[in-house]
C-alpha cells in the first residue's frame, strides 16, 4: 500500500521524473523501511529539492492507506 495522495516513482527512475516534483515545496520520500528513500532524498537535495527521509519507511506509517 501507500500514503494516499503519494507519488509513485523507483528509485530506479527518480532522475527521469524530476521535472514532475515541486522545487518549492518540502518533499517527504517514503519506502518500505527507510533505505531506498534515504538514497532518494540524498539526491533530491543534491538537484536542489526541499526532501527528507521518513525514517522507519511504511515500517513506522501509522496513517492510511491506500492498497
Amino acid at each position: 500500500g501507500h500514503i494516499p495522495g503519494s507519488k509513485l516513482i523507483p528509485l530506479g527512475t527518480l532522475a527521469n521524473h524530476l521535472d514532475e516534483l515541486p522545487k518549492e515545496q518540502p518533499i517527504v520520500v517514503v519506502c518500505h523501511s527507510g533505505g531506498r528513500s534515504a538514497r532518494a532524498t540524498q539526491h533530491l537535495v543534491q538537484a536542489g529539492y526541499k526532501a527528507v527521509n521518513m525514517a522507519g519507511g511504511m515500517l513506522s506509517w501509522r496513517g492510511p492507506v491506500e492498497r
